[in-house]
């Protein structure tokens, strides 16, 4: 049952009520304007009121409030994490670059040393790591190009390699997931929620899916899927299993691999709003459709329909026609150890 807030007009209308009826209660009365400022009062307490019974439940409580409520329990909000890499300072020969010197992108991503560096040979690497966590920072080589000046003597930066290990911060829905898991389902010595909750409790996991026996007597098949619901990194994947094997029972054999990613390819012919192109909505056709993929995994199947609403959500279609899935117009299964992802899209 939902908390219902009033109006000030219903409020006033209820206080009036208990007013005798011989007394003036119309608007521009006394009784009207004495009533009228606490009924605005106890509108607002209303609200206010109503955001406190929605924050005591997990399911419609805000993310700060969902925090604090899975603490509880011993579920831990994951933060983001800060990329990390290497970069390449050149200038005067001994110069010394102390830690904390910024470098950044021509898109404004921000990162920091954190060392101390001293030019040799008019150059040094160092390494470095985001100011603000987040996949922002994992960048492609040689997007470093500029840097604060703070430290005279230095005249160019760059990163040969590419940066990883940038993680956002973990969503309310993935925090909710987890809770649930925890309150929900009976986590006991190595059962199978129990291996879900190990893999889901490192950064960068949204859910993983769990096949015990998977070869065999003692055998466990844990498959990971990435807080963006795709196949995690190979560190992700390497951190999964470090924390299970530190937490399994003795004498389980252990796999932990990553999600296998089915391509789901789109072609469609669209009826457009005004003078839009089909160039004008693609990106958001991509996020349409990826959002409800990503719901397509808890079913197992990829439905045709589904896809079709996908396409009508966005801001611009009107209509769709010759839709195809994988140059099909059937629904597509999904294994278990698979999640549908979006491909190629082709908009006419």
């Amino acid at each position: 049952m939902a908390y219902e807030t009033r109006t000030a007009s219903a409020i006033l209308d209820e206080m009036k009520v208990v007013v005798r009826d011989d007394v003036d209660k119309r608007e521009g009365s006394v009784v009207h304007d004495m009533l009228a400022p606490p009924a605005e009062q106890i509108e607002m307490l209303d609200f206010e009121l109503a955001a406190i019974y929605l924050n005591g439940f997990a399911d419609t409580a805000d993310l700060p409030y969902l925090i604090r409520r899975a603490a509880e329990m011993g579920v831990d909000w994951k933060d983001a994490v800060k990329a990390q890499g290497v970069v390449t300072i050149t200038g005067t020969d001994g110069l010394l670059v102390p830690a904390g010197f910024r470098v950044y992108t021509d898109a404004g991503v921000y990162f920091q040393t954190i060392a101390d560096a001293t030019l040799s040979g008019g150059t040094a690497t160092v390494a470095v790591e985001a100011v603000e966590g987040g996949i922002a920072g994992n960048i492609g080589p040689a997007e470093i190009t500029q840097y604060e000046n703070t430290v005279a003597g230095v005249t160019d930066v760059t990163n040969a390699e590419v940066f990883t290990g940038g993680i956002d911060a973990e969503t309310k829905e993935s925090l909710l997931a987890r809770y649930l898991l925890k309150v929900r389902k009976p986590i006991t010595s190595g059962n199978v929620y129990h291996y879900e909750k190990w893999a889901t409790d490192v950064d960068g996991v949204a859910t993983a899916k769990v096949f015990p026996l998977h070869a065999g007597a003692g055998t466990v098949k844990v498959v990971v899927v990435a807080a963006n619901g795709r196949a995690p990194t190979p560190d992700i994947i390497a951190n999964v299993a470090e924390h299970i094997e530190a937490e399994r029972p003795i004498g389980a054999t252990v796999t932990v691999v990553p999600v296998v990613e089915v391509a789901i390819n789109i072609s469609a012919k669209l009826t457009l709003a005004g003078d839009l192109l089909p160039v004008d909505v693609l990106d958001a056709i991509k996020t349409s459709v990826g959002a409800y993929l990503l719901t397509a995994a808890q079913s197992g199947i990829v439905r045709y329909a589904r896809v079709g609403e996908a396409l009508l959500e966005v801001n611009g279609v009107l209509d769709y026609e010759l839709l195809t899935i994988n140059d099909a117009t059937a629904n597509v299964p999904i294994a278990e150890d698979a999640v549908a992802v979006v491909g190629e899209v082709v908009l006419t």
